[in-house]
């Protein structure tokens, strides 16, 4: 019976911060469409507005479920349900498993949507301020100096293509260098070419031999990845699914590009979802503990701190400074060592 009642106020709680939040945030969106937007059309109110919702509910779960047990706990300690449990000899874990379970199906529910749910969503977010809120033409995919090596073993190629525009497959200045071990044989260079399928077909290519000085002009078709494979490459990482980004992690293994980025979007997806549990267990022990909510309310600020923190440095030690996504987690894994340290004293029970 504890547990169900426990469970029940405490969603109680939460959904009614959540309709709030959404309500607000339904307001912010309604302004925004109707003062900002250079392209008006009134069917895209209602779209705007649950992108808005979904999008910041992807970010902030984990604080809303934070500010659900805060609140919660207050009508807790009013009644003192808290003290009448350990009387009883419930321990501060039993009491707070109603929360701990419901934290946890939140949890693992953002990371089922991160699959592919979010990526829509964000996906449609960045077409709808492209299209509507700045007035440009829907987006087109293009790859910018876009580099990628070829080839295994001791002879490989390293490919550099300055623009391609993979709509209609055009891709102009590509230059290629071919390398067997550490000595470069030849160079390749060709101002307009055509990528279609796994094939591309550079028109009027030069291509030049070191070793024997032989240099010709052709049309050359050239092994390649697929156009498929290169438009994923082109999209923002928010907007992909979470298998195409584990297969993007590979491929970019494979072709010598920088695949830190890739792990570092899933590392992100894996820390905003289980953030719920990481910032709600130690506020738990602190709220329990000190039964009052200065103190914990200190320590809510710095783990949120600690949250944004890492979803930042995530991104600038892959993106920025070309070092593995797994040190930038490292303030998310403080959260991780801090929600065990508490669900271990939870268990041991407070003095009352």
């Amino acid at each position: 019976m504890l547990f169900f009642y426990n469970l029940r106020e405490f969603l109680k709680v939460f959904l009614l911060l959540s309709l709030v939040f959404s309500l607000l945030l339904s307001f912010y969106s309604l302004v925004d469409v109707l003062l900002l937007y250079k392209v008006f059309a009134p069917h895209i109110i209602p779209k705007a507005i649950l992108i808005t919702v979904f999008s910041s509910f992807y970010y902030t779960a984990p604080i809303l479920n934070c500010l659900a047990l805060m609140i919660y706990m207050r009508r807790v300690f009013k009644r003192s349900y808290d003290k009448l449990s350990y009387s009883f000899g419930i321990s501060p874990l039993r009491f707070f498993m109603p929360v701990l379970m419901a934290s946890l199906i939140l949890s693992l529910l953002q990371l089922a949507l991160s699959y592919s749910f979010y990526p829509k969503i964000f996906k449609n977010a960045y077409a709808i301020e492209r299209e509507f809120k700045k007035g440009k033409a829907k987006e087109e995919l293009v790859l910018n100096n876009f580099w990628l090596s070829l080839g295994e073993g001791e002879k490989r190629a390293y490919v550099r293509i300055g623009f391609a525009n993979l709509m209609d497959g055009r891709v102009y200045d590509v230059f290629s260098v071919y390398l067997e071990g550490n000595y470069i044989y030849g160079v390749l260079y060709a101002k307009e070419g055509l990528w279609k399928d796994r094939s591309l077909t550079l028109v009027g290519a030069e291509r030049s031999y070191f070793d024997s000085g032989l240099k010709e002009k052709k049309d050359i078709t050239l092994e390649f990845i697929s156009v498929d494979d290169a438009k994923a490459f082109g999209e923002k990482l928010n907007h992909l699914r979470m298998d195409k980004l584990i297969s993007l992690y590979s491929l970019a293994s494979s072709l010598g590009m920088n695949n830190d980025i890739y792990l570092a979007e899933l590392l992100l997806r894996l820390v905003i979802s289980l953030s719920v549990l990481a910032l709600t267990l130690p506020l738990a022990y602190h709220l329990l503990k000190e039964r009052s909510f200065l103190k914990p309310s200190m320590f809510f600020l710095l783990y949120i701190a600690l949250y944004i923190l890492s979803l930042n440095l995530i991104k600038i030690t892959a993106q920025e400074l070309g070092r593995s996504p797994l040190l930038g987690a490292l303030p998310f894994f403080v959260l991780v060592l801090l929600s065990f340290r508490s669900l271990y004293y939870l268990g041991k029970g407070f003095r009352v």
